[in-house]
């Protein structure tokens, strides 16, 4: 499981020309202090974003910074911001598990036992794959058609959905699988998948084109909630 910090509307004020302060510099424009990442380790960064309290936070972050993160490492750095800043517990969506699919449409789904069998299963796998240089891309949000269910790819790129061949949004024949990785890195891509081919394609392959100009990114950060996972029954 994963998650990232992003910033989806980047800045194009020039930081150059900004007042320094002394945690990074202050926006005229917008009247706002824009705060330096690009030096401070991710502990840090949590920690000044736990000390905000739930604040809009306008920052100057390398892609790297807003790269997925494992959320066990998330977790960890949550509790070295607790420390660094005191006070009450921090709640944050990176650290709930998937949400499951409700038990009414779980119940539609397969009514007759508590698991699927193979036969009633599609499985999709693949793996992601930075197109510039071949490598595999870790933490890439797949989601299902215009759902919130989905998956996160592993340290490989890899994924796999398992899916209830009755499940609604298989209805059609053909499902979408949208694929966001960081967004200052990556230009989203959905691959359709025919799933009533026979027999089913072997492991997708998807290379995820660069956005022009990679670099330092300026904008307020956000937390996104992390995809769902899809139904197994």
């Amino acid at each position: 499981m994963a998650t990232s910090i992003s910033i989806p509307q980047p800045c194009a004020q020039p930081w150059a020309t900004m007042t320094p302060t002394a945690a990074g510099r202050y926006c005229a424009a917008c009247a706002t202090e824009v705060i330096d990442f690009t030096h401070l380790s991710d502990a840090e960064i949590l920690a000044y974003l736990a000390r905000q309290g739930g604040r809009p936070v306008c920052a100057l972050a390398n892609p790297s910074q807003l790269a997925p993160l494992p959320t066990s490492r998330w977790r960890r750095w949550v509790l070295a911001a607790l420390a660094l800043v005191g006070g009450p517990s921090v709640t944050s969506c990176a650290t709930k598990p998937p949400q499951q699919l409700p038990r009414a449409a779980a119940a539609a789904s397969d009514p007759s036992g508590p698991s699927a069998t193979p036969a009633q299963q599609l499985i999709i796998r693949g793996q992601v794959l930075d197109g510039a240089d071949g490598s595999p891309v870790q933490g890439v949000n797949i989601f299902i058609n215009d759902t919130e269910f989905g998956t996160t790819t592993d340290e490989k790129g890899r994924f796999e959905l398992a899916l209830a061949r009755n499940w609604a949004p298989l209805a059609g024949g053909t499902v979408g699988l949208r694929f966001e990785g960081n967004p200052f890195q990556f230009v989203k891509q959905t691959v359709n998948v025919n799933v009533r081919a026979t027999p089913q394609p072997g492991p997708l392959v998807v290379r995820l084109e660069s956005v022009p100009n990679r670099g330092q990114i300026m904008g307020k950060i956000r937390m996104p909630a992390p995809p769902v996972k899809p139904p197994q029954q």
